[in-house]
């Protein structure tokens, strides 16, 4: 993992010069702009929804295009002739977006609420919602050549994972719900606003580390097969 660090940077440069950073934060002050307009809707399950829907979620929508930009450059075959590993490229991405992510929900968190929250579940719901989505990103990503076909994609991704929203608005309390690793997402996010009865906070933390390790193993085998070897 010796480059990992020098990628880092090199990710965060190429994120700030893309204008990901500047997208992120603007997005989230028009949602605390809208929320301070409509105080009636600026609570802590209004803002943990919109940490969900914007900041955490949107690493799935930006690493799909710089995934792709890459791709179209044939910078990624590169990884075949430089000591650089397939795992060190993903930690990168994830590292730097995550990074942007907790950047844009403290903003959010602290222009709608205030400075008093709970930082544990902050740090825990965003990084591990934002992993999450970033490597699931990479497995959504691998097997298109354009933003098009990756956005159509994630779409329907984005349909199925945004299902438990309706047991997070209290529309409904259905077991199902917590099949999916966003309901996971959901409890520690709600969790920055009140407290949680510490089985939710085990599900949660034990279902999204399952959910990224899956996503681990799946982003890295696909990379191998789809990006690097060329197929399809």
């Amino acid at each position: 993992m010796r480059h990992l660090a020098p990628l880092i940077r090199w990710y965060f440069l190429l994120d700030y010069r893309y204008r990901i950073v500047h997208v992120s934060l603007a997005t989230v002050v028009i949602w605390a702009l809208v929320l301070q307009g409509v105080s009636w809707a600026n609570t802590g399950t209004v803002v943990a929804a919109l940490i969900f829907l914007d900041p955490a979620i949107l690493g799935f929508v930006f690493i799909g295009a710089l995934v792709l930009f890459e791709k179209s450059n044939r910078s990624l075959q590169a990884l075949t002739v430089t000591p650089m590993e397939i795992r060190e490229y993903l930690f990168a991405h994830t590292v730097t977006l995550t990074a942007i992510a907790l950047l844009a929900s403290a903003t959010l968190v602290v222009l709608t609420r205030g400075i008093l929250f709970n930082y544990l579940y902050f740090l825990a719901g965003v990084i591990l919602t934002s992993a999450f989505f970033i490597l699931l990103g990479f497995v959504a990503v691998a097997r298109f050549s354009s933003i098009n076909e990756y956005f159509i994609a994630a779409a329907v991704y984005g349909t199925v994972l945004n299902i438990p929203l309706i047991y997070h608005f209290g529309l409904s309390d259905h077991w199902l719900f917590f099949l999916f690793p966003t309901q996971a997402s959901l409890i520690l996010l709600t969790g920055i606003f009140e407290p949680l009865p510490l089985w939710k906070t085990a599900y949660a933390a034990v279902m999204l580390s399952v959910a990224i390790a899956v996503c681990y193993r799946l982003a890295k085998s696909m990379f191998a097969t789809h990006i690097i070897a060329g197929g399809r």
